[in-house]
């Protein structure tokens, strides 16, 4: 987990939005993944990665509320809500927020499946939490746009009793000189079988020396991820 933490930590020196606080007492920062809720001041809270409600009572003021908007947050706890009548779970202040990119899993048809990039990428990080299944991954280019998406292929099913989804990468002819860093939230509350608690996902993509990537996921129905990223 800490690894993952230190992964995601890089993401800070490319916030759109922070704020500093007047304290003069050392500052402990969390750092999470998060969902918005509300569309207002008054009524903006986070539901994190870990199922926690936060309650901002302080945040960046250029930033733009939401709801919905998937997002990694850097913040100090204020006061822990030990009251049962009280609907959130942290008062918080934000020090900085940053939307993070979400995309549908797009469904493989012929022409998806001719046209698709299939160009190797490094998979630092993965989580299902919050009905997202999160990638934190890394590739090389130079100045041209890359493409990444999600991918369910009814015929490319690999293991039974779990949903394959393939990760794939399009250079779009790019140079591949510098190392670059992405994290994408896709939603998979869609994949929800009545009468299960669990999905069984098989992501599988091209690492970057050409052989296979895969890894066995569970999503749970709206619980905490097992590793969270919160501390």
């Amino acid at each position: 987990m800490r690894k993952n933490l230190l992964l995601l930590l890089g993401l800070l020196s490319f916030l759109v939005v922070s704020c500093e606080f007047d304290d003069e007492d050392p500052v402990y920062y969390r750092y999470t993944l998060g969902v918005v809720k509300g569309n207002t001041a008054s009524e903006f809270m986070i539901q994190t990665d870990s199922m926690h409600l936060l309650k901002p009572v302080a945040y960046p003021n250029n930033y733009t509320i939401k709801d919905g908007t998937r997002v990694f947050i850097q913040y100090v706890v204020e006061k822990e809500i030990k009251d049962e009548q009280i609907a959130y779970d942290y008062e918080v202040k934000i020090a900085a927020i940053d939307n993070i990119l979400t995309k549908d899993i797009k469904i493989a048809d012929d022409v998806l499946r001719d046209t698709i990039g299939n160009d190797p990428v490094s998979i630092s990080y993965l989580s299902t939490a919050n009905d997202f299944l999160t990638v934190e991954f890394s590739f090389f280019g130079d100045s041209k746009t890359h493409y990444f998406d999600l991918v369910y292929d009814d015929k490319n099913q690999k293991k039974e009793g779990f949903i394959t989804l393939d990760f794939h990468h399009d250079v779009n002819g790019d140079y591949q000189t510098r190392n670059y860093g992405g994290i994408i939230s896709f939603p998979i509350s869609h994949l929800q079988v009545d009468g299960q608690e669990i999905v069984k996902i098989l992501f599988t993509s091209k690492k970057m020396d050409g052989t296979p990537f895969e890894k066995e996921l569970e999503y749970k129905y709206s619980s905490e991820e097992d590793d969270v990223i919160e501390e």
